[in-house]
């Protein structure tokens, strides 16, 4: 029994650790720019043309988002920088050292039209294809299933690296699936806690990011201008709107182009800062801190992850609301106390109100949603520990919270198959 334990601390441990890195700029242009970066190492001669194939998600959230020291936008863009000067051993913090130099000969390449960029049908939700032709060589790489994972490389037709996703760790994933919430909440009660030490590192990251966002004077600016309507009494200075307040400000810089890590959950930047930042707040207004908060917040990465082997990676459905809000609202149940029946209870309270909140693109206004769905969180789970839960049965709320999100699940896969198609042809329309 004790075996069985040990192996699936591991194995969530091994999950919570991979989809939780450090990541500059919203995660679906930067890795059309990491997959650039991978190809600039095989380029001899001067670049003839780009093609930039992405699956309809990537295609959808790197439309309109800021990518990072450069004020503006657009896939096309994304490629080219990291092409001309990424670093993919950075991972997501490939473009962490572009200069206004690389920017222009960005823009350069596509004043020339020497980028094209397209979406295709039938790939995984994270899918990346860029073709980089010189007048030397054909360069072609494949980022697929994670935003960081760089599938093939292939030069002049011939594959020089290929590191394709191990079965094992799709099993690792679809184990989740055999496990109810209560389980999991066992298992991360009983992890050694020097094995959650790098959970700290996502808190003072997003943290950190929060309090920069404060006092950024670029990007929507959001959170700033909620914290002077709380100086003024307009708005409260409780724990709901405190959240709501740091995760808008911290979406504010990262989703505006500042230069600003932060930690991710599930492989979204904007995840990350919404499963932490309302865990955080609590945790700050209960003075709870230490080996609790980090369970907590490791609680709700793993429920986040969860949720989203059901949804899918990227989905129609804004991610903030139907996975990373439903981590938060896990986590602070659990923070504060609550039994299994109040935690799966702030979820079914959370799934019952937000469901429904479209994904129509990253950008700048994410904020909002984010912030949303951060300050729910936390009411959510305070109605919860209240004992005031959504009924079971009635609507997508299933009988048990798993049940609940199996019904996510549906929703999202078969229920909104065009939803995004819609989207895009909206988006294409924009000038």
């Amino acid at each position: 029994m004790l075996l069985l334990e040990d192996k699936l601390i591991n194995a969530l441990i091994k999950i919570v650790k991979q989809d939780s890195i450090p990541a500059l700029g919203c995660t679906e242009p930067i890795s059309v720019a990491l997959a650039g970066a991978a190809t600039r190492e095989h380029i001899t001669g001067e670049v003839e043309n780009i093609e930039v194939i992405v699956s309809k998600n990537i295609f959808k959230n790197g439309k309109f988002v800021i990518i990072p020291n450069t004020n503006r936008w657009g896939l096309d863009l994304a490629a080219a920088l990291g092409i001309l000067g990424g670093y993919k051993e950075k991972g997501l913090m490939v473009l962490s050292e572009i200069d206004e130099r690389i920017i222009e000969d960005a823009e350069m390449l596509i004043e020339n039209n020497k980028i094209k960029v397209e979406y295709v049908e039938n790939v995984p939700d994270v899918f990346v294809k860029i073709i980089v032709t010189t007048i030397n060589e054909q360069i072609e790489v494949v980022l697929k299933d994670s935003h960081e994972h760089i599938e093939t490389v292939k030069v002049d037709g011939e594959t020089i690296f290929q590191n394709e996703i191990e079965d094992g760790n799709r099993q690792a994933c679809s184990f989740l699936k055999r496990l109810t919430f209560r389980e999991l909440r066992d298992i991360c009660e009983n992890i050694p806690i020097e094995q959650l030490k790098f959970i700290e590192i996502g808190i003072e990251m997003n943290s950190k990011a929060a309090e920069k966002g404060l006092s950024w004077d670029e990007g929507a600016g959001i959170g700033a201008t909620l914290k002077r309507l709380q100086k003024r009494g307009m708005i409260s200075n409780e724990a709901p709107t405190e959240a709501r307040i740091l995760t808008a400000a911290a979406a504010d810089i990262r989703m505006g182009g500042g230069n600003c890590p932060i930690m991710t959950s599930a492989g979204s930047g904007n995840q990350g800062l919404g499963v932490v930042l309302p865990i955080v707040v609590v945790a700050e207004e209960e003075g709870i801190e230490g080996e609790k908060l980090l369970r907590a917040v490791f609680f709700a990465h793993v429920i986040n992850r969860y949720v989203k082997i059901y949804t899918g990676k990227l989905s129609a459905m804004c991610g903030c609301a139907i996975a990373a809000g439903i981590g938060a609202s896990a986590g602070i149940t659990w923070l504060l106390g609550g039994d299994d029946s109040q935690i799966e209870g702030a979820c079914q309270n959370m799934l019952a109100n937000l469901t429904g909140m479209i994904c129509d693109g990253a950008k700048e206004t994410c904020s909002l949603k984010l912030s949303t769905s951060a300050e729910e969180a936390v009411i959510s789970a305070y109605l919860a520990m209240e004992n005031v839960i959504v009924k079971p049965n009635i609507g997508i709320i299933g009988y048990t919270i798993e049940d609940t999100i199996r019904n996510l699940g549906v929703l999202c896969i078969e229920g909104l198959p065009y939803m995004d198609s819609a989207i895009i042809k909206i988006l294409e329309n924009v000038q």
